[in-house]
């Protein structure tokens, strides 16, 4: 006879409780722990403030061991054919599922392989894409540099040619200038020469 070994001490035996399961069972209900319990203080002497909760536990793991035991004498009764015939049928069954699961997983395998295949390709194509577009960058980060340097060039171009204008014109204004003064000193020569013919 087992007692329960955690928390508080039971109020009750597990000689009780089976007690209790066999009366719920004969009067045609289900184990429970609130029917039990009825049974346990009713029939049993029990005291009324045990926990119900507690008890339904104790009763599915006497249940369950219950159960176990009369499988177990089921099968210890069987004649030793009906046992090597178990054993056969377990071995075919255990044969049968593990080859169906080997296909299956053979069959994921070679799915898994060619989702990758495809999924390398699929890579692989994106990634010579990539190579093209930072190609196409690089030419045309190398066009921009070009177009920069030539733009550089015509602007230099551009103040040297400013530059030799502004050069040109104080020419021309210094050969205007030029051209002026021999003007007036030819006009005063004429003059100079025209008044000494009238006074000779």
């Amino acid at each position: 006879m087992t007692e329960k070994k955690t928390g508080r001490p039971p109020k009750y035996t597990e000689a009780q409780v089976l007690k209790g399961i066999e009366l719920v069972e004969r009067n045609g209900d289900m184990p429970t722990g609130d029917s039990v319990k009825k049974a346990m203080c009713a029939q049993l002497g029990v005291a009324g403030g045990i926990n119900a909760q507690s008890l339904e536990k104790e009763i599915l793991r006497l249940l369950q061991e219950r159960g176990r035991e009369h499988r177990n004498r089921l099968i210890a009764a069987l004649p030793p054919a009906s046992l090597e015939a178990a054993k056969t049928i377990s071995l075919q069954v255990e044969t049968a599922v593990l080859g169906h699961m080997g296909e299956q997983h053979n069959e994921l395998r070679s799915f898994a392989g060619r989702k990758m295949a495809t999924l390398n390709v699929d890579l692989g194509n994106q990634r010579e894409q990539i190579r093209e577009l930072i190609a196409r960058l690089d030419q045309k980060d190398a066009e921009i540099a070009e177009l920069e340097d030539e733009k550089h060039d015509l602007l230099g171009h551009l103040d040297l040619a400013k530059v030799e204008i502004l050069s040109l014109k104080e020419s021309i204004a210094n050969l205007l200038r030029e051209d002026d003064f021999r003007t007036r000193m030819l006009a005063m020569m004429k003059e100079t020469l025209g008044q000494q013919a009238t006074a000779g």
